[in-house]
């Protein structure tokens, strides 16, 4: 394919996106349900020519819709595409249903049949190749059932016919240069090809503390970012804690859990516990900060996700961290990009780790391009 051009289905607050286009790939269309979501990615799109050297999501139109009620024949024509000039269809139904923090409810609740739009999707379209994100609980759903029967689907067009080849891996975006331990399920789908296993480049393990650079650590992240009383920078407002939160929060310990609020005070030596949405009665919840006693802010927990700083997240209160929770990491989702463009494109000159941090603009990870001494993060797991 000449131009690599993509759709985005639940496409939230734009990581999966921002690591597509840092891999090649150019979005047509982003499409997700949720006002604040879609008022992100505008929001973003229009502004990045001013603070940013790539215009991201340049070419994309931004279309808040119920997928359910959305035909393809409808997002072809707002994506400006034929259905052969779609390369890839990347993105990951809402995971809340699958995981733990959502308490598991799996397919008794109507969000986990946003699989089957997943699917229609596919089956509709049959881009070149596509990519599925989710958490890692979908795995044992009905004892393991579920997904094996979405994976038998995904590898069939609308009449049953073989059209793709299937892999899928579970990955934690740390093992790639997240500053999170954030472990998914990715599937890989190409029509050419099995998509070999995306190899790991940082060491979150013993076994592997000699041959791969090391973590990329909260400190990495967050330990110069001032207070948020000391800097001004979008989403970086801490919240107002009571004198008894803080008493709790300052006997904490790195990575010990608060009994009340069971969030966890970050160690600043490894990478952040997963960044979590919260659950359907209210917004998610940061962790603690390493050295203050409060909770990171919406624009900590962001970098955290290897969100830009200049990304802005829309919505008042808890919004912002609800966006930032249910995101792919964008250095993350850059490496899957990068790893199909090689594997089912045969583009064997794709970004690196240090040049996925400068095109995503990640200014406060440069330090950690290139290969470096190992530390001791990873001896310590």
């Amino acid at each position: 394919m000449d131009n690599l051009y993509a759709i985005s289905l639940f496409s939230g607050a734009g990581g999966f996106d921002l690591g597509m286009e840092a891999a090649g790939f150019t979005t047509r269309l982003c499409t997700d349900i949720d006002f604040h979501s879609c008022q992100t990615l505008k929001l973003n799109r229009n502004k990045l020519k001013d603070v940013s050297d790539r215009h991201f999501l340049s070419k994309a139109k931004v279309v808040q819709k119920d997928i359910k009620e959305y035909s393809t024949e409808q997002m072809l024509i707002d994506a400006g595409l034929k259905k052969d000039e779609v390369a890839l269809v990347y993105g990951g139904p809402p995971c809340q249903s699958f995981s733990v923090f959502g308490q598991r409810k799996g397919m008794e609740d109507p969000r986990g049949t946003l699989l089957w739009d997943y699917l229609r999707v596919i089956q509709e379209i049959e881009p070149a190749c596509f990519i599925f994100e989710n958490v890692a609980g979908l795995l044992t759903i009905d004892d393991g059932r579920v997904f094996k029967q979405f994976l038998d689907e995904l590898s069939k067009d609308a009449n049953g016919n073989s059209v793709y080849k299937i892999t899928h891996y579970l990955l934690n975006a740390a093992s790639f240069g997240v500053p999170q331990y954030r472990s998914r399920i990715i599937v890989f789908g190409s029509k050419e090809k099995k998509i070999s296993c995306p190899v790991k480049t940082h060491a979150i393990s013993a076994e592997d503390a000699n041959e791969l650079s090391p973590a990329v650590t909260v400190e990495d992240a967050i330990g110069t970012l001032k207070e948020p009383d000391k800097i001004k920078l979008p989403n970086h407002i801490g919240r107002v804690h009571g004198e008894n939160i803080i008493k709790r929060y300052s006997a904490l310990k790195f990575g010990e859990r608060d009994s009340k609020t069971r969030i966890n005070r970050l160690n600043p030596s490894r990478p952040s516990f997963t960044i979590v949405v919260g659950s359907d009665k209210g917004g998610g919840k940061g962790h603690v900060h390493p050295y203050s006693p409060r909770e990171v802010t919406p624009r900590e927990s962001a970098r955290l996700q290897t969100f830009p700083d200049y990304w802005e997240f829309t919505g008042t209160s808890r919004h912002p961290i609800r966006l930032v929770g249910n995101a792919v990491p964008p250095i993350f989702a850059a490496v899957l990009g990068a790893h199909l463009l090689k594997e089912a494109f045969g583009i064997q000159k794709t970004p690196d780790y240090e040049e996925i941090i400068e095109r995503l603009g990640l200014d406060y990870l440069k330090h950690k391009a290139g290969k470096q001494e190992v530390n001791e993060c990873a001896k310590a797991v």
